[in-house]
């Protein structure tokens, strides 16, 4: 499981004061100053911005709405559009607050892009899914489950509702014994490929319950037993979305880093580039952009730099790459 929120992040849920840089206030004032008069000045608003560490980016959004009274993705809204401006607001807030924008985007236009939720909602700590949750509310006045609930149907329906309820048990290798990987790993099997019919809600919760070292030892028992691994299970069970969000479950937990690799590259293939989520994994993910460059790269025979900057253009591409560049650690305002 990976943890992907930064220590501001939940200073903020638990209402911690924040003590901030000497030096945030005026780099706020710049912000402001970019956005107002003549136009917006974006050449401005990326030098400042895109540089800038998860944290660091978290705190300038914290600090500017308690100087301005308004919310810096507000402003940014009303001054860039397009994919640029999508990335713009992304980096414009903390990270709970950008997630909370892509899953409000991703169910309230045209149809519902499933295949931008589950990342953000499957395999999650149950810390970072509460920080989630009351930020989504705070954004938008609405409970999250109820408007998923809404929102989605049939077996993916099922899978996000089970993933909010937070259902994974700390491991304890008192109870993570021998005896409970096998139990685990029989449940699975009886709930999906050794029943008449899959009882998906069985399979699911049995799923999300497992924390990573034990999922790792059900997937050994399940695998010596039955011939193949759940993945395997879960793609001969399950179909369309559902099935991609128990996988990506799966490999977050046993292979992260190579999965994360793949979506990357997944996100540029093909014939044009999904910019949403491009933008969107890279602000999600920036905390690992250091362990999935070298494996990218390895993989592909090209730096993901030289790959994004093939694949698009302006300032999107701009700030696309300052955000690779930018330190994946708690930063340093300078």
């Amino acid at each position: 499981m990976l943890a992907i929120y930064p220590r501001s992040a939940f200073d903020v849920y638990n209402k911690i004061k924040i003590n901030y840089p000497s030096n945030i206030d005026a780099i706020c004032e710049e912000i402001y100053k970019a956005c107002t008069g003549m136009g917006t000045d974006e050449e401005m608003l990326i030098k400042i911005l895109g540089p800038r560490s998860p944290n660091d980016r978290a705190l300038i959004s914290y600090r500017y709405k308690e100087l301005f009274n308004t919310p810096l993705r507000d402003l940014v809204k009303g001054e860039t559009s397009g994919d640029l401006g999508f990335l713009m607001q992304l980096i414009c807030m903390s990270l709970p607050q950008a997630e909370a924008y892509i899953i409000h985007r991703a169910c309230k236009g045209a149809g519902t892009s499933e295949h931008l939720l589950y990342p953000i909602l499957v395999g999650r700590s149950d810390a970072e899914m509460n920080v989630l949750k009351k930020t989504y509310f705070e954004m938008y006045e609405e409970d999250l489950a109820v408007m998923l609930n809404a929102e989605l149907s049939g077996d993916f329906h099922q899978i996000i509702m089970l993933a909010l309820q937070e259902l994974q048990i700390e491991y304890k290798s008192s109870f993570h014994t021998k005896e409970k990987v096998e139990e685990d790993a029989e449940m699975l099997y009886k709930a999906g490929e050794g029943k008449w019919g899959t009882d998906e809600g069985t399979f699911v919760k049995t799923l999300f319950s497992c924390p990573p070292q034990h999922l790792e030892n059900v997937n050994k028992a399940y695998t010596e037993k039955h011939g193949h691994d759940i993945i395997n299970a879960i793609q001969s069970e399950f179909g369309g979305t559902a099935t991609d969000a128990l996988v990506y479950f799966v490999r977050l937990t046993l292979e992260p880093f190579k999965l994360l690799t793949e979506r990357l590259e997944a996100s540029m293939a093909g014939l044009g580039t999904d910019e949403m989520a491009l933008s969107s994994f890279l602000v999600r993910y920036h905390p690992y952009l250091s362990k999935i460059k070298p494996i990218f790269e390895d993989k592909h025979k090209i730096s993901l730099r030289e790959r994004i900057h093939g694949d698009t253009e302006g300032r999107h591409r701009e700030l696309l790459l300052h955000v690779v560049d930018a330190p994946s650690s708690e930063g340093a305002f300078a």
